[in-house]
């Protein structure tokens, strides 16, 4: 008998699918469906039928939504699938602020009309000298790209009560760069998760990888969470040039472009161009924008070492 099956993560050699009561188990996935559709990803609705030692996965349901990358390979990569909203995880310091990491996932989300918000990590820390200034990530990424910004401490647990009403019911990726804490604000969302946490290395001030694929995580209710690898990459040359500027949300609200394929770059009389000269678009995120472009153009992988 044939039952539908959410995907709980997704390896080389099969996946483990979520059963409704809980229980997980191992399943196959047909050639047929390597074919036609590459394969399942975390959180895929997918046909799957009861066989001896294990399942077997004969189909994939139409993804409602999907987070998306270049991978190594200049080839886009779904990352997950049926989504409600990403929730990019930066850490203030230790490791330090990567913006054009967050401006990397926010453009990918955007282009595949995600709702994405930013959690800003080890907040505990923003007396330090090196932290980001909180006021300034929530003016740029808040008040001028109108992303909803929520700052939390995985080690005080300040603001997770926050964190946990907002998602309430929805599922949610967990994104960002190793060692911001994406594991330790998941296990402070749902302390009975088995989740292991990774120290910071110490010599290159960057997070050791404790989740090695996406997961599909039960927090409570009707709230669920896929908990992402920590990446070191996240390039976005899958996206067309001439829609990059669509996935920066304060461009588009702006008056249109003297000329229909305008990229914001060197056209005379652009608005954008006009709002960084005022001061109205910050002018990092616009370098940002312009750095992204040339990739695109370029066809060369981006994303490494922000």
């Amino acid at each position: 008998m044939t039952a539908r099956i959410r995907v709980q993560s997704a390896g080389r050699r099969g996946v483990v699918l979520a059963l409704p009561g809980g229980e997980t188990v191992k399943a196959s996935v047909s050639g047929v469906v390597y074919r036609d559709s590459g394969g399942p990803v975390c959180g895929d609705v997918v046909e799957a039928v009861p066989e001896s030692p294990r399942w077997r996965v004969t189909s994939i349901a139409e993804r409602t939504s999907v987070l998306t990358r270049t991978s190594p390979l200049g080839k886009p990569q779904v990352l997950a699938a049926n989504i409600d909203r990403v929730l990019v995880v930066a850490s203030i310091c230790s490791p330090a602020l990567r913006r054009g990491f967050l401006d990397r996932v926010l453009a990918s989300a955007e282009h595949t009309g995600l709702n994405c918000s930013v959690v800003l990590n080890k907040t505990d820390l923003a007396a330090d000298p090196e932290a980001a200034s909180l006021t300034e990530i929530q003016r740029v990424y808040g008040d001028g790209a109108g992303y909803r910004v929520l700052t939390v401490s995985a080690k005080t647990g300040m603001g997770m009560e926050q964190l946990s009403t907002f998602i309430e019911g929805q599922t949610v990726v967990l994104t960002g760069p190793s060692g911001a804490g994406k594991t330790s604000v998941a296990m402070l969302l749902n302390p009975r998760l088995d989740l292991a946490v990774g120290a910071l290395n110490q010599k290159t001030s960057r997070g050791r990888h404790t989740t090695v694929a996406a997961r599909l995580l039960h927090l409570w209710g009707d709230t669920w969470m896929m908990d992402t690898p920590g990446l070191r990459a996240f390039s976005i040359e899958h996206i067309p040039a001439g829609e990059l500027w669509l996935c920066f949300p304060e461009f588009r609200g702006l008056e249109p472009c003297r000329y229909r394929n305008c990229l914001h770059d060197s056209e005379p009389g652009c608005p954008v161009r006009d709002g960084v000269a005022s001061g109205s678009i910050d002018r990092e995120r616009y370098d940002s924008y312009l750095k992204l472009l040339g990739e695109i153009r370029e066809g060369r992988p981006g994303g490494v070492r922000e």
